[in-house]
């Protein structure tokens, strides 16, 4: 799912009627399981597998960064995790609180599929599993995620969940330019449908 041949380009991607989407269903024998105590390890090697980060020790220090320091969030009610009919490790998204657009709304964050189990329609689910998930804890209107060029099978999938890229000229990145990022985003948009054109 991680294509490093290109620069990557950051992408913000909104959906504002997060009550509308693909039900979409796991594979026969592949279950949900919310994280416990001990998962950032699955975690780290998912995410590390797939070329996020050059060590699994890397991937755990962030995912202590992200999930545990200074949170009032609980993984254990927001981090979903795909098991294997076998009991394996098959894929990870989480419900995540950000603030990139002026203040704390939720997120889609860190979608991550083992290229064991690509193609399975598992990244189809897991988004559906999150929306249901938004409306359950109470969130309605607006949810976004993060992505980038790097990640463009991913944003294919995105766009039919209904998410769109956010293309206005402010700047949603700390110390970037409202400029440069209206470039970046140009950019990104350019080579994710250059590279699903194809």
């Amino acid at each position: 799912m991680i294509d490093k041949s290109a620069q990557n380009y950051t992408l913000f991607m909104a959906k504002t009627d997060p009550e509308n989407y693909p039900k979409c269903s796991l594979p026969e024998g592949f279950t949900f399981a919310f994280y416990k105590s001990g998962d950032e390890k699955e975690w780290a090697r998912i995410e590390w597998e797939l070329g996020q980060f050059d060590t699994v020790q890397d991937g755990i220090d962030c995912f202590k960064r992200e999930f545990f320091e200074g949170q009032t969030l609980r993984p254990e009610d927001r981090m979903l995790f795909v098991m294997s009919p076998e009991g394996e490790y098959a894929a990870t998204l989480t419900l995540w609180n950000g603030n990139h657009f002026g203040k704390e709304y939720q997120r889609a964050h860190w979608l991550a599929v083992s290229d064991k189990f690509a193609g399975l329609g598992i990244a189809k689910a897991l988004l559906s599993k999150v929306l249901e998930l938004f409306g359950e804890l109470g969130y309605k209107d607006f949810i976004y995620l993060a992505t980038g060029s790097w990640f463009y099978p991913a944003i294919s999938i995105y766009r039919k969940y209904g998410f769109k890229e956010y293309t206005e000229a402010k700047s949603l990145i700390p110390d970037v330019s409202d400029e440069d990022f209206a470039e970046n985003t140009k950019k990104c948009i350019e080579y994710v449908n250059q590279k699903l054109n194809k």
